[in-house]
């Protein structure tokens, strides 16, 4: 049976929460202050804490350091409650790693939601740990790709936070895979078997111009909310009940919308449009932006308090460019995702090999959209490729060879000095792969960074 200790000086409350707790399975032990909670822990560990933020000989997060980590390994489930809420509190106590947060006076459903997710004691955790470290080493991690430093970090963090209730915001460059990264969490969190719900803020406004309003898409209306609100419809919000709600370019909602966001987030109930009650809900929520998000602060692009309650959890994606050799494993995933698309559909011949040219072109390019344009570029250069994927080049993949494509030529006058007959040969292949420098930089045999300083040096003279 799971073992609870809960902290709470107020006799009823205590009285309330333990019934509560009893009734779910759990054995349990109380205490009205922080000595009588660290005597408690001396005697035994228990497998979720629940702590009131105010007690009378302390705050509730000074229990924390006394806390043992829950064997064999993480971190243990704490649950901190206040009536007294504040951004600022709940900044403090996520920072500290707790578990989630709830304001008093505790709405039991919630609560009930929560225990169902308490870890039970050695629940395949061993086994679980050991297969992800394998598929680590193997460059896999859920539907995460990637054996650099920079995305292994990435794991590290991801691992760290799904176990967690907390909020997060996932930012970085457009194609670096924020929502993959949310949908990894996601499976790897208590709430796997729940929704992942997906909202892509900039198709609110598209869904606004069609005569629903922001707010309901969101939360929801009642029949007669609006018009056209013919029944009840739930809101993006309801759906995430008992899951997780991904919020995708946070910055393209208003201020208003995040801060009713925000309000719900924290209270987890919510209103629709056009009703007069509050509704309850149980999600969490993992948002993406490709903005800086200190910056978007600053221009008002993103609200003050939502960015301090998601920043407590923040995971920044690393470019393409800064994952070392990761663009060649992606590429080979997709061009093995695509031969087996082929063979599966029975198409014959249809399997690629792989060149070393293209691994090398995947390596050189710095790939600016990212793993969404690695993706998209590889797909195209398989469906014009024929049985060897010689280059990422689609458009001339099936045409001429490198020596002659476009019928470029380069004739040199004897006694033409060396740095003209480069700079001749350097625009005459720019001319013949259509202006792209890395695949010119490919076909001379420098790098992008060479071809690069070389064309500054042109400019100049």
């Amino acid at each position: 049976m799971p073992h609870a200790l809960i902290v709470e000086d107020d006799p009823n409350s205590l009285s309330g929460l333990s019934a509560i707790l009893t009734a779910d399975g759990f054995s349990v032990d109380t205490a009205a202050t922080l000595a009588q909670a660290r005597a408690a822990l001396a005697r035994f560990i228990p497998d979720v804490v629940l702590v009131d933020l105010n007690l009378p000989d302390g705050g509730g997060l000074e229990l924390l350091p006394h806390l043992p980590a829950q064997p064999p390994g993480g971190a243990l489930p704490v649950i901190v409650m206040t009536g007294n809420a504040t951004v600022e509190s709940a900044i403090e106590g996520l920072r500290h790693g707790i578990w989630d947060y709830l304001l008093k006076p505790v709405n039991i459903p919630r609560l009930r939601s929560l225990l169902a997710r308490i870890p039970r004691p050695y629940e395949l955790t061993e086994e679980v740990r050991t297969l992800r470290t394998t598929l680590r080493q193997m460059g896999h991690f859920g539907p995460m790709l990637g054996r650099s430093s920079a995305i292994q970090h990435v794991y590290d963090t991801l691992e760290q936070l799904a176990p967690t209730e907390a909020a997060l915001l996932v930012h970085g460059e457009a194609g670096t895979g924020k929502e993959v990264a949310a949908r990894t969490l996601h499976q790897l969190s208590r709430r796997r078997k729940g929704p992942f719900v997906v909202c892509d803020a900039r198709s609110l406004v598209a869904e606004a111009a069609a005569g629903r309003p922001l707010a309901s898409v969101l939360f929801g209306h009642e029949r007669g909310a609006f018009t056209g609100a013919e029944q009840r419809e739930p809101g993006l919000v309801d759906q995430a009940s008992g899951g997780t709600l991904f919020i995708d370019e946070l910055t393209d909602l208003t201020r208003q919308q995040q801060e009713t966001l925000l309000r719900a987030l924290d209270s987890q109930t919510f209103m629709r449009v056009g009703g007069n009650s509050e509704v309850g809900t149980d999600f969490r929520l993992i948002a993406a932006t490709r903005a800086i998000p200190r910056e978007a602060v600053q221009q008002g692009a993103l609200h003050d308090d939502l960015w301090l309650r998601l920043d407590a959890a923040a995971i920044p994606l690393p470019p393409l460019r800064e994952r070392d050799d990761d663009a060649a494993l992606l590429a080979l995933a997709c061009i093995d995702e695509l031969n087996q698309e082929a063979q599966a559909r029975g198409l014959a011949g249809a399997t690629r090999l792989v060149a070393p040219a293209f691994i090398r072109e995947c390596l050189a390019y710095d790939w600016p959209g990212n793993v969404r344009e690695l993706h998209e570029r590889v797909r195209r250069a398989w469906h014009a490729s024929g049985e060897v994927l010689e280059t990422l080049q689609a458009e001339e993949s099936s045409g001429a060879g490198p020596r002659d494509m476009n019928g470029g030529r380069v004739q040199v006058t004897v006694g033409t000095p060396l740095a003209d007959v480069e700079e001749m040969l350097i625009r005459a292949t720019l001319d013949a792969v259509g202006g792209t420098r890395h695949r010119a930089a490919s076909l001379l045999g420098i790098s992008p960074k060479t071809l690069y300083n070389k064309l500054q040096r042109m400019r100049m003279n």
